[in-house]
């Protein structure tokens, strides 16, 4: 854990506030004392070439992008020349911890709001040549939680793949790959994606944002199991039990929400199908 008072470029590390697999998020303060969340990658990953490149990765891709509902990156860097750091906008909530607040479901129409905002930036993260790859509420940080008022900022590009690579890279930025590990978020991962994290596309993320939706509207995922071989034949195999979604939602949001919870990627509806829908509920 690095000690309060550190400095990360322009910015002062304070109390440490998560504690996550390859990364430590502390709350720091920027030149006026405004508070930023300051995401550092943990030590004992530091010496992984691979680790340091989705970090990277992360870090180089959220200061390119930019979108209302998407976590706005700050600044990045290195903290005494070895602890890779990135300065993000100060959201101390996730969609996780709102779930829970609520008894683990939101209204109908909130959820389709949460859905259009993700599928908003997932759109602009396809164009810009993006999968994102690991959609899931704790990856979704809450800007309001407000009844009718939702305000989400999808965050973690660290699974992020590029799909084409970009007329410019720059070169001190290596690409992280990892195309023969398993990625992602068991609950969330397409079926697709159990069997190669190479040959994934937009699609992955379209099923996630499905998972998501159903989780949002029925208060219980999909396919709850814990085990990962379990898990991955409830994914790859069994139909999405969508009689939990009856009498909760319109028809035509379980319809949609089927849709994208498809087997095949290629018969998931494009975001612009979801974004039309969510627009006329949210």
């Amino acid at each position: 854990m690095l000690p309060q008072g550190t400095l990360a470029g322009a910015y002062r590390i304070g109390r440490r506030v998560a504690v996550g697999a390859t990364s430590d998020v502390y709350e720091g303060r920027d030149a006026s004392g405004g508070s930023v969340a300051i995401k550092v990658l943990a030590a004992r990953w530091g010496v992984h070439a691979e680790m340091v490149a989705r970090f990277l990765q992360e870090a180089q891709s959220l200061l390119a992008l930019r979108h209302a509902h998407l976590v706005r990156g700050l600044a990045f860097g290195l903290i005494e020349e070895r602890h890779p750091y990135l300065v993000l906008e100060w959201l101390p909530r996730d969609l996780e911890q709102g779930l829970a607040a609520v008894g683990g479901r939101f209204a109908a129409a909130d959820c389709a709001r949460v859905v259009h905002q993700l599928a908003e930036v997932l759109s602009l993260l396809h164009a810009s040549g993006w999968v994102h790859r690991d959609l899931k509420p704790a990856n979704v940080l809450l800007a309001c939680d407000t009844p009718g008022a939702m305000d989400v900022r999808l965050s973690d590009l660290g699974l992020a793949k590029r799909m084409a690579e970009p007329a410019e890279t720059d070169s001190r930025l290596p690409l992280s790959t990892a195309e023969e590990a398993l990625l992602g978020s068991r609950h969330y991962m397409a079926p697709e994606q159990w069997a190669s994290a190479k040959w994934v596309g937009p699609g992955v993320d379209v099923y996630a944002l499905g998972v998501l939706w159903f989780q949002m509207l029925a208060g219980r995922l999909p396919f709850p199991g814990e085990a990962e071989r379990e898990l991955m034949y409830q994914h790859v195999v069994d139909r999405p039990p969508m009689q939990w979604l009856e009498g909760v939602a319109p028809g035509a949001t379980v319809a949609m929400v089927a849709r994208m919870l498809d087997k095949v990627a290629g018969r998931r509806p494009p975001l612009s199908d979801v974004l039309a829908l969510t627009s006329s509920l949210g």
